[in-house]
């Protein structure tokens, strides 16, 4: 960890010491609130009846296996997220408010609390939400949580009460070394202790994609907002880079952090993991053309019109229990290809996907569990609904058996997926730091 770059949070948890180590953790919004409680109501049946159980298919062994080898170690790990490939660049992102390149061998800070742009005032623990770059690495939009926002560029109001922040994205040009020419670009309002998403890519070089939370907490359906396409709350937007102009093109995700793009043989798809509430964690596939149709797709998130809140392939009630199970397909809803519930764990969060030709064999998507850090693999096209969720086994560079939890030191190690420069599939620890070259084994 480079010196100086522990936060107030962090300093103020060393200070009251290891007891009171649980309630310092920076979440990333992801549901750590509510236990794993079974729903009477919901699942109780007839005497003598065993009701169908409403929560996702199991986890499926495998013997699918990945291996890991150590490649390095980010500057700070006060709050990291998915790093960011920029042409030959891997960009390390630590929410707190750093930004660092390395390239291969060093690491050079590009953006620190002491070279902001003019406009933006961090507020954290998200205060650098997440970056994208353009395909040859020379162009980079940065997302700030911002208490303030610059004048002249669009802005998008947030109807949900308690909106406090600003979703501000700007654009820098890049050499490889340093960041220069920031550009305002368009702005939108959080509520910045809610589930803010943060899942953001080109689409092309002229459109971002950029996933927003529902700025809600645990226990709670997205009431409507969600389901309302006139605001930007639980919605994938596109953003016009050159206009900063927004548009709404798909509603009802609830906490999506990171999301792909599959080319898929010139069918190229967004895949997202989404984070749920007490029922399914999800991943979804959206082709990139339908989502630019004139009405947004819908995933159901949310208190639809038809009185019905869904979470994964379930309907829930005001607080996120479920009540019922919707059909398989749903007719205007577009449902998960895969999904997994708690399975008797106390917190659960999805972290992924990370797809990669030249790391995987079998495996068509790699992700895992944020807490436990499980790893799990999708092996269908993006096209495949249904599939099941698999378990991976891995192994370190000296074919031994290994755990993310045990390389964290035995803790949490929330594991956060992504791409080299070179294409091959990562997975860098919050807990410690440390990122890993993955490949696929057997």
């Amino acid at each position: 960890m480079v010196g100086g770059r522990l936060s107030k949070a962090a300093r103020a948890c060393a200070a009251f010491g290891f007891a009171l180590a649980a309630m310092c953790t920076v979440v990333h919004a992801a549901d750590q609130e509510r236990a794993s409680t079974p729903a009477a109501g919901a699942n109780a049946g007839k005497p003598g009846r065993r009701a169908p159980k409403l929560e996702p298919a199991a986890i499926k062994p495998s013997k699918l296996t990945v291996r890991l080898d150590w490649v390095g170690r980010a500057p700070s790990k006060t709050n990291l997220s998915s790093p960011v490939a920029a042409g030959n660049t891997l960009l390390l992102i630590d929410q707190w408010g750093w930004l660092d390149a390395w390239d291969g061998a060093n690491t050079r800070t590009l953006l620190s609390a002491t070279n902001l742009p003019a406009g933006v005032t961090l507020v954290e623990p998200e205060g650098l939400l997440n970056v994208a770059a353009n395909a040859d690495g020379s162009r980079l939009y940065v997302m700030f949580t911002s208490s303030t926002v610059p004048g002249s560029i669009p802005q998008r109001l947030s109807p949900r009460p308690g909106a406090d922040a600003w979703h501000v994205l700007y654009r820098f040009d890049f050499d490889g070394t340093t960041l220069s020419n920031p550009v305002a670009i368009t702005a939108l309002q959080v509520r910045h202790d809610g589930h803010t998403g943060g899942g953001l890519t080109l689409i092309d070089d002229s459109t971002l994609l950029f996933a927003t939370g529902d700025n809600g907490d645990a226990g709670e359906d997205g009431r409507t907002w969600a389901q309302d396409p006139a605001n930007h709350l639980s919605k994938l937007v596109s953003i016009d880079v050159a206009t900063g102009a927004t548009n709404v093109v798909a509603i009802g995700v609830r906490n999506v952090q990171h999301l792909i793009v599959d080319a898929n043989n010139g069918d190229p798809h967004v895949v997202v993991g989404d984070i749920g509430g007490w029922i399914a964690e999800e991943i979804g596939a959206i082709r990139v053309d339908d989502l630019f149709t004139s009405t947004p797709l819908n995933l159901g998130w949310g208190r639809n019109d038809d009185g019905k809140a869904r979470e994964g392939t379930f309907y829930i009630d005001a607080d996120g229990t479920a009540v019922g199970a919707a059909t398989v397909p749903e007719s205007r809803f577009v449902q998960p290809i895969a999904q997994f519930g708690r399975e008797g764990a106390e917190f659960v969060a999805v972290t992924g996907p990370v797809a990669s030709d030249s790391s995987f064999n079998r495996i068509r998507y790699l992700l895992g569990d944020l807490v436990s850090g499980s790893v799990y693999a999708l092996t269908g096209a993006p096209t495949t609904g249904g599939q099941s969720v698999n378990r991976v086994a891995l192994i370190d560079s000296a074919s031994r058996s290994i755990t993310l939890r045990a390389l964290a030191g035995g803790g949490r190690p929330d594991p956060r997926f992504f791409n080299f420069a070179d294409g091959t599939a990562g997975v860098l620890l919050e807990a410690t730091g440390d990122f890993y070259r993955l490949t696929e084994v057997r």
